[in-house]
Formats: C-alpha cells, sequence, structure tokens
C-alpha cells in the first residue's frame, strides 16, 4: 500500500515536472508567432501595422480633415459667400456633435472610407433642422440595397433603427456593385500588404534572433560505421552546448575531431529582403493614390519633380475625393428647394496655408489681375483688420493691342492725354 502511494505521488512530481511553465509557453507562443509565414493581411488592424498603408491613411484623413468644410450662400451679385449664420456652419466648422470636433469627425470618416470601404455619418434632425451629424462605429451599419434602408444598431451612440437614406451621410470608396457599397482599398491590395507584412516578419525573425550564428554539427565523413543512432545523439548533444555557448556570449567553441562545424550563408531571400520592402512601398502607394514623397521613400532631389509630384497628389488624389464628399453632403443636408441658394464645399486654398511661396505668389496674381482685393486676403487669409483704400480692385495694364496708340507712343485723343498734376517743376 505504502509502495502504491509513494508509487503515485512520484508519478504526479513527474507529471508536473513534464508540465511547461508560464515562461515557456509565452516563449513558445512567441516563437511560434514570429515564424508564422506567410502573413494574410485582410483587416485594418493588420494593415495599419504596416508604415506604408499607415502613412498613406495619415496622411489622406489629415489633409482632407484640415481643409475647412463651409456652407455658402448665394449673394444677389451671383458669387457664393460663407453663411456664418446657417446651423450647418457650426456643425461643420466647429463641434458636429457632442463628442467630436469637425476634424474628428471628417479625420475619421475618411479612415473608415478607405480601410474599411464605408463610413456613415448618421444625420440627427429636430423639427426638420439638423442637429448633430454623428460618425456611426465600426461594424454597427448594414446596408439594404435593394430597399435603400439603413439598419443601425450602434451601442456606442446610442443609435438604433432603420433610417432612410435621405437621413445618412454614406461615403463610399471605389465600388464594385455600381455605387451603392464601397470595397476597402485593404480588400483590393490585400496580396501586396501580405508581402510587406511577411518581409517586416522575416525581418523581425532575423533581428530578434540577434544574427546569431547558423551552421550544421555533422561527423567527419569516413568515420566509424554502425553507430548512425549513437552519432545523431552525439551531434545533437554538440549542437545543443554549441548554441548554449554563442547565446552566453562566447565567440570561440570548441568540438571534437570527429565532428565538424559548417556554417550558414545569408540565402538570396534574406539578400533581397530589404528591395523587397522597398518595392513594396512603392505597391502600397499605388493602391493610396500617395506619391512615395509623402511617405519619405524615393524622395527626388529635383525641386521640381518634388513640386509636381505635389501639383499630381493634389489633382489626381486629393480631389476627386473632395468631390465625393462634398457631392454626398450637398445630397443629404440642403433640401432640394433650395439646392440652388446653398452649397457645401471645401475651401482648397487652405491647401497652400503653409506654404508661403506659393500662397503669396497666389495672392500677388490674384490682386494683380482684379480677381481679389487687398482686404479680402487681409481679412479672409491673414485674420487681419482691413485697410483703407483696400477694398479698390486693381487691373494690370501692361499689355495694349499691337498697333495702339500706346504702343506707337502717340496721344490720338484728349482721353490719352496724361493726367495732370498739381506738383511744381523744379528749376
Amino acid at each position: 500500500m505504502a509502495f502504491e502511494l509513494n508509487l503515485r505521488i512520484g508519478r504526479n512530481r513527474e507529471e508536473k515536472r513534464s508540465l511547461p511553465s508560464e515562461e515557456e509557453k509565452i516563449v513558445e507562443v512567441r516563437d511560434k508567432t514570429a515564424r508564422e509565414q506567410p502573413v494574410s493581411v485582410k483587416s485594418p488592424e493588420q494593415a495599419m501595422r504596416l508604415s506604408a498603408a499607415f502613412r498613406c491613411t495619415d496622411i489622406l484623413s489629415g489633409t482632407i480633415a484640415s481643409l475647412p468644410l463651409y456652407i455658402k450662400r448665394k449673394e444677389d451679385a451671383g458669387n457664393y459667400k460663407v453663411d456664418a449664420e446657417n446651423e450647418l456652419h457650426y456643425l461643420l466648422t466647429k463641434k458636429p456633435n457632442k463628442r467630436m470636433n469637425s476634424y474628428d469627425l471628417i479625420c475619421n470618416a475618411i479612415i473608415q472610407m478607405v480601410n474599411r470601404g464605408n463610413s456613415y455619418i448618421f444625420i440627427k434632425r429636430m423639427f426638420g433642422d439638423t442637429a448633430e451629424l454623428i460618425l456611426c462605429s465600426n461594424n454597427s451599419v448594414t446596408y439594404d440595397i435593394y430597399r435603400d434602408e439603413y439598419t443601425i444598431c450602434d451601442v456606442i451612440n446610442k443609435i438604433y433603427g432603420t433610417y432612410p437614406a435621405e437621413s445618412i451621410i454614406h461615403l463610399k470608396n471605389k465600388s464594385l456593385d455600381g455605387g451603392y457599397t464601397g470595397v476597402s482599398t485593404i480588400t483590393y491590395a490585400s496580396t501586396v500588404l501580405s508581402v510587406s507584412a511577411s518581409a517586416d516578419n522575416q525581418s523581425l525573425r532575423t533581428f530578434q534572433n540577434g544574427s546569431k550564428i547558423k551552421g550544421i554539427i555533422s561527423g567527419v565523413k569516413g568515420g566509424g560505421k554502425g553507430l548512425s543512432s549513437v552519432g545523431d545523439k552525439q551531434t545533437s548533444d554538440v549542437a545543443d552546448r554549441v548554441e548554449k555557448d554563442f547565446n552566453n556570449g562566447r565567440d570561440i567553441t570548441s568540438v571534437s575531431e570527429d565532428m565538424t562545424f559548417t556554417q550558414l550563408s545569408i540565402t538570396p531571400a534574406d539578400a533581397q529582403l530589404l528591395e523587397t520592402k522597398k518595392f513594396s512601398v512603392f505597391d502600397i502607394c499605388r493602391f493610396y493614390g500617395v506619391h512615395p514623397d509623402k511617405v519619405f521613400s524615393g524622395q527626388s532631389t529635383n525641386y521640381k519633380a518634388s513640386e509636381m509630384s505635389q501639383v499630381a497628389f493634389l489633382s489626381d488624389t486629393l480631389d476627386p475625393i473632395l468631390c465625393r464628399i462634398e457631392a454626398e453632403f450637398n445630397a443629404k443636408l440642403i433640401p432640394r428647394t433650395v439646392s440652388s441658394i446653398y452649397k457645401i464645399e471645401f475651401d482648397r486654398k487652405a491647401l497652400y496655408k503653409t506654404d508661403i511661396a506659393t500662397q503669396t505668389a497666389c495672392m500677388e496674381k490674384e490682386i494683380q489681375y482684379g480677381v481679389s482685393t487687398v482686404n479680402e486676403w487681409r481679412v479672409c487669409r491673414e485674420d487681419k483688420a482691413p485697410i483703407n483704400g483696400g477694398d479698390i480692385a486693381f487691373m494690370s495694364c501692361n499689355v495694349a493691342p499691337i498697333d495702339s496708340p500706346k504702343i506707337k507712343g502717340e496721344i490720338s485723343s484728349e482721353k490719352d492725354e496724361l493726367p495732370k498734376t498739381n506738383e511744381k517743376s523744379i528749376e
């Protein structure tokens, strides 16, 4: 009886000793995660771990959110002027709802649109007027393309129910079903993102091991025969000892004369790893429509090339997205009866707010050719007080018909006479 009890206790001790500790479990899980190949990127959380995808998303959302979004009213003269007294002006420029400001609303809406395919902004109305613009949380809205209805179950914002299309501002990414729902950029670029993530994972494996020496322990050719099993065990024990020596910081170790150590060289895949990562950045930028200069990759030393890349980004990437947002806001926030009087529009001139040289050149041309007055630039762009005489429009007179008296230096009539001055000539 005592023998059985001792045997059971001994077995239990052995079983407990055989169980891995918590630290060993963590190391094992980390090692499996690090060695997992290939990596498949299918979610926004995975894509945003890539530096190029994160920067492209940040550039698009931050640039668009930094542009003021105004509601403008048509004046009697035919021009449009910002209507600061309209209720929508406060919602679009200050605080659209109780939990967000205007920048966060547009910024996060663009992030959802690009990385999830669709962004939904709920229009909360009270007595027919727009009271709040609420960005719905992720995966809380379902769109029925047949009934043209939106079903919302948003626990965070406490919005529940089925609403018509007029109550939802639906921002869509590039679509595959005719424009009813958008598809995320991550879905289109899944292969490229997976390649980039696999390259990053391979880099993690390389540097996580500390670039240790790798090699093979083998027996000397022509050694003893018939002891293969014993030889395998011996080489395995020696390999463990050599690896332990290297892990402990030793630079030199020894093996018996019956064995040899062959160091492994860098594989061609490891040698091309950096080149693969470089081209992956360009592919990701193509999908997002962002120039590589924006993600600090492949920056050109030519100033003109960099300037043209900025122009291409504004005209080819940014402007289509701005027009898409403006069209949706105008369609959902402005009633049809007053659609010819009001419009919602981004202030695109704010893009050059930090580019002093471009802004100064634009100001000079607009004032020179009578497009804007001095006070319009001072008040609207520089937040400065108007000055006397600043409301007068100027026009440059440096050009004239080729056969005009002005070119020939003649005075054709009394109207062309030089203006008289009260200044006295000094003798």
